[in-house]
């Protein structure tokens, strides 16, 4: 496996990776990442039979990804010339280009997984220059990388990306932990973490997510202003729109009735959302969100725009909505989670990671 950020730090993509390597390590296969550099964590070490590779750091900054990139073509150089590895999971976009120029070089299956495209997307959350940049960005690596398999996790990112591909993909959705979310609806005290957000009688709202314009929390922030309800937005995440989240709030007089709560441990988040009365999930761009799936086998409602993969996701405790207005229609009518069991049956990380399984064992011709 390679990724520019894997454990401690998981979302996104890294979270459906960690939670891959840990199913295949438990099934016997020998896994190893190679990533970057976080602070705090060894240079190598082994978790749940997972070896991880952090031999130096990457950054936000454009700079630091391009020197990380640099490195991670002479590292990977020498690691693949002294291990015998079967097959190459790459997580897109940084590592792309010389993961998968090295892996041609010496014949080993690779398989790229994009857990994010946004394509010409991109024009509707930035400004022209930097929406140019980062649609050829996409466009360049997923064309010139020597892939054997793009996957992707919903069919509408695949689609949006088929006119630019020349390899072949393929759609694998991403899984969740249907232990873990047996163990949280099981020690969780939800009452008592209400009692510490000084939650009573309020709609308990929850946002879980990086604090970015493609999520929308200002637009959210907004549109609750117009809610008549007693309700508590609870926020859990970091980004550069964290400080517009709080001036939009307290221009809109809601200062009292919001919490950031900053980035959390996925543990701890996954019990706020087992304690939260409905998810909100605002985003003016997806792919396909772990968070939803996360929420709805906790039992949860949830309510999220239109984008992305989230309407390929069949749920009757799913609330799709074109604008952000129709939110306060909702909890004004009433919202109540309904008993299914359908998410744990189609997204269970077992299954899901036995599908990797077989795809791994086909390319590399393993039996």
């Amino acid at each position: 496996m390679v990724s520019e950020f894997f454990y401690p730090r998981l979302a996104g993509g890294e979270l459906v990776l960690w939670q891959l390597s840990n199913a295949l390590s438990k099934k016997g296969h020998q896994v190893c990442v190679v990533t970057s550099m976080v602070n705090g964590a060894a240079r190598h070490e082994v978790i749940n039979g997972i070896e991880i590779h952090r031999p130096f750091p990457s950054g936000r900054s454009s700079l630091k990804r391009g020197i990380f990139l640099v490195r991670l073509y002479y590292h990977l150089r020498k690691f693949l010339g002294t291990r015998k590895i079967d097959i190459i999971y790459n997580l897109a976009y940084v590592p792309t280009l010389p993961t998968t120029c090295l892996a041609s070089k010496h014949g080993i299956p690779v398989v790229t997984g994009v857990h994010s495209f946004v394509g010409r997307g991109w024009f509707k959350l930035t400004n022209p220059v930097l929406a140019a940049l980062n649609c050829l960005m996409e466009i360049i690596i997923l064309r010139l990388g020597r892939h054997d398999l793009l996957q992707f996790p919903s069919l509408s990112s695949k689609m949006r990306a088929a006119p630019y591909l020349r390899a072949k993909s393929i759609v694998m959705y991403n899984p969740i932990d249907i232990d873990e979310m047996k163990e949280i609806k099981l020690h969780t005290d939800a009452e008592r973490i209400r009692e510490s957000l000084g939650l009573r009688e309020e709609v308990f709202l929850l946002f879980v997510g990086s604090l970015l314009p493609a999520k929308n929390v200002t637009g959210l922030v907004s549109a609750l202003s117009r809610f008549r309800g007693n309700f508590r937005l609870v926020i859990v995440g970091d980004g550069p729109e964290k400080e517009k989240i709080e001036r939009a709030a307290t221009r809109h007089g809601l200062k009292e009735k919001i919490a950031l709560l900053g980035p959390k441990p996925h543990h701890e988040t996954l019990s706020l959302m087992a304690s939260c009365d409905v998810l909100v999930l605002p985003s003016k761009s997806e792919q396909f969100p772990v968070v939803v799936l996360e929420a709805l086998a906790l039992g949860k409602p949830v309510i999220a725009t239109k984008v992305g993969g989230i309407p390929e996701i069949k749920s009757a405790n799913l609330h799709l909505i074109d604008h952000l207005d129709e939110i306060s229609e909702i909890l004004e009518a009433g919202i109540e989670a309904k008993q299914e069991d359908k998410i744990a049956e189609e997204y269970s990380l077992d299954r899901i990671a036995e599908e990797y399984e077989r795809l791994f064992k086909e390319l590399s011709k393993i039996d």
